[in-house]
């Protein structure tokens, strides 16, 4: 007998278990033992995909801001147009189910030539060795959540362990203030009523917020499937994308303070003169502007999960019940 199922519901539980997974993690030092891996080396790549890849994106901006030279490269061009690699390099591989063919050729063609990498996975991931740190359980819901914010916090620790980072005694806030976040998500469905988000909504940050920007965009693309979503960087808008808006559309800017904000603050102004419906979910306040993606990217999550439920779309069920997008899914490997 196929389980009752309600829509959404493992998206829903597993974006509410992120405080407790966070708190988990927090207290254990495997981060610790995969930075001695890392430790000399002098210029470090992020590699992932899709939400892995905004994972590696913020956690650039977290090993810039304790010291490190840091790069984050989507895992198809680092396998398949890598950069130069130097005998000092190091590299920090993103990945869920550990399974991702690209990711998997990316990791396989560093590691031949070195031992300065650490993974991040989940578990049950079928990486394994030294540099292998887990995160949470495979979630049920293809929408990541917690698996994201599970792994920009290792990087965080990561950073923290092998740079000077000056948000170094603020990791233990973090459940906390996730907890906060997760506890807004009914605040978040109030600020969408009467929003509509056909047929595109946009996310703009700039900075570590960027990358929040680009994952607002995917959760509300892969949770809702009919609407479209576009993420920007704050000074990319503004050089073209901006006139494509029209009046009534959907706006999310991820506001921070940090250098991007006075920006961002303008991006906002001018999208309220077409009049675009602008929308905010300031939630990380006064935390560091490097750590704030692991705060801020939660009611983003609510977002994209209070729309599939206003228009009737199960968030968890990434189209593998529609013929069509079965097939179409059939003609690659992921």
């Amino acid at each position: 007998m196929t389980e009752a199922h309600e829509p959404g519901s493992f998206l829903r539980a597993t974006l509410e278990s992120q405080p407790a997974e966070l708190t988990r993690i927090l207290a254990d030092g495997a981060a610790a033992d995969a930075a001695a891996r890392l430790r000399r080396a002098t210029r470090i790549f992020l590699v992932g995909t899709g939400t892995s890849y905004h994972g590696a994106l913020a956690g650039q901006f977290m090993l810039r801001s304790a010291g490190i030279e840091a790069w984050a490269i989507r895992a198809f061009e680092f396998a398949m147009y890598p950069p130069a690699i130097r005998e000092d390099d190091g590299l920090i591989l993103l990945s869920h189910r550990g399974t991702k063919r690209f990711s998997k050729q990316a990791l396989d063609m560093f590691a031949g030539g070195s031992d300065r990498w650490v993974v991040i996975t989940g578990l049950g991931a079928p990486l394994e060795g030294q540099g292998v740190v887990r995160t949470v359980e495979q979630e049920r819901s293809r929408v990541h959540t917690a698996s994201h914010t599970a792994a920009l916090l290792r990087v965080a620790h990561i950073a923290a362990e092998i740079g000077r980072a000056p948000w170094k005694s603020r990791l233990t806030e973090l459940p906390d203030r996730v907890r906060a976040a997760v506890a807004q998500g009914k605040g978040v469905a109030n600020t969408m009523e009467g929003i509509e988000l056909r047929p595109v909504t946009h996310f703009v940050g700039g900075g570590p917020a960027r990358a929040t920007a680009y994952e607002g965009a995917l959760k509300l693309r892969e949770a809702s499937h009919l609407i479209n979503a576009e993420g920007h960087d704050v000074e990319g808008i503004l050089h073209g994308p901006l006139i494509s808006i029209q009046p009534g559309t959907a706006v999310v800017v991820v506001e921070q303070p940090g250098p991007s904000l006075e920006r961002v603050k303008e991006v906002g102004s001018a999208l309220l003169e077409i009049p675009a419906n602008v929308l905010s979910f300031p939630v990380a306040g006064d935390l560091d502007e490097a750590l704030s993606p692991i705060v801020n990217v939660v009611p983003l999550q609510w977002l994209a999960y209070h729309a599939s439920r206003r228009l009737g779309v199960d968030a968890d069920s990434f189209r593998h019940d529609e013929k069509e997008y079965e097939a179409a899914q059939s003609k690659f490997i992921l």
